[in-house]
């Protein structure tokens, strides 16, 4: 093998050991999960119909048309629900103005959380109008709703547990994203302290669901155009070891322009989504991270290579060009098809173990 080929390997096979020592040394998530993701699994929510604070009939058409996050408390519990309402406040003060990302709360004490009483509770949390709603509605109805659809606790408490400080009405703390056409996707628990990145986790998500169609679309993008980088580079290098210099270098021109409008995907879809986060555990988070690690690292390093690479080919230094070329193809070839095996992770593989 060519010394300027073992160069290059060695940078990159460099890069994978950092690589996997630094994924050694991350801290490992929590034994549960802070987001239970409902994958390719979501729950449909199907029909239903309450009341807002002002009396407004509120359907599952009018939510259904955009992403909202649902919490159940209830005004008169002294415990766990003015912890949820705060968290509810934080998520409202981080969502940008004109979101479409919504807050609802559904009581879970229907029968005493009239219009009225709400209308109060949403002046007093000081939510605003439109953007975080509060239900109630008929008792029937709502548990129906909050237990076979939603799929969460909620029971009146026994006289006997009230008798020992239990709330009026039992229920869960987590907080449910639900994309559009009222389908939950995921749950949160905002209140566990072994979990203090839930929050963080739904509003990310939340973001990303949120966004337009054309950007919630660019992660198939970028794994196409760095598919399609990788495929160039073997075509140039098997094209050039067979001695056609110019078909060679319109391929590599058209690497480069793919590798170009990579990177203005990526960090136009990074602009408007934010980071994903890997949610994965045991051997596949390890192996995702020593990827990920040393795909950012020759990512760095492969752009002034191209440059230099690109320079003295242009310049006519064909020999010093060659001897470059060597190092950078390697590295070049490396990001590209370990960008798809990142996006395949991320994006295609389960990564939470649920609960």
């Amino acid at each position: 093998m060519n010394k300027s080929y073992r160069l290059g390997l060695t940078v990159v096979s460099g890069a994978l050991a950092l690589g996997a020592l630094v994924a050694t040394i991350l801290p490992a998530p929590s034994h549960r999960s802070a987001a239970q993701e409902m994958g390719d699994h979501p729950l449909p929510l199907g029909s239903f119909s309450l009341v807002d604070s002002r009396g407004n009939s509120i359907t599952d058409s009018e939510l259904g048309t955009g992403v909202w996050i649902a919490s159940f408390t209830f005004t008169r519990c002294p415990s766990s629900c003015p912890k949820i309402t705060e968290v509810m406040k934080r998520l409202q003060a981080a969502l940008r103005p004109g979101t479409g990302v919504r807050l609802v709360n559904i009581s879970v004490d229907p029968e005493h959380d009239t219009p009225e009483v709400l209308a109060r509770y949403e002046k007093a949390v000081e939510a605003h109008p439109g953007s975080w709603r509060f239900l109630t509605g008929p008792k029937d109805a709502v548990y129906r709703l909050i237990l076979d659809r939603f799929r969460v606790d909620v029971a009146e408490s026994s006289p006997a547990d009230r008798a020992q400080g239990a709330d009026a009405v039992m229920h869960s703390d987590r907080l449910a994203l639900v994309d559009r056409g009222n389908v939950v996707v995921g749950y949160y628990r905002p209140l566990d302290d072994q979990e203090p990145d839930a929050p963080k986790l739904l509003l990310a998500r939340a973001k990303r669901l949120d966004a337009p169609a054309w950007v919630r679309g660019l992660p198939v993008v970028n794994a196409t155009l760095n598919g399609s980088c990788a495929l160039l580079l073997l075509t140039g290098w098997a094209l050039i070891r067979a001695g056609r210099v110019r078909t060679h270098a319109a391929c590599m021109v058209s690497a480069i322009v793919v590798s170009a409008l990579f990177l203005s995907s990526y960090l136009t879809y990074h602009f408007h989504a934010g980071s994903v986060p890997f949610l994965g555990h045991g051997p596949a988070r390890f192996l995702y991270f020593t990827i990920l690690i040393s795909h950012t690292l020759l990512a760095v390093s492969m752009l002034p290579l191209i440059a230099l690479t690109v320079l003295r080919a242009v310049r006519g230094q064909f020999e010093r060009h060659v001897r470059i070329a060597r190092i950078t193809y390697p590295i070049w070839l490396y990001v590209s098809i370990t960008g798809v095996v990142i996006y395949l992770m991320l994006y295609r593989l389960p990564q939470s173990p649920g609960g």
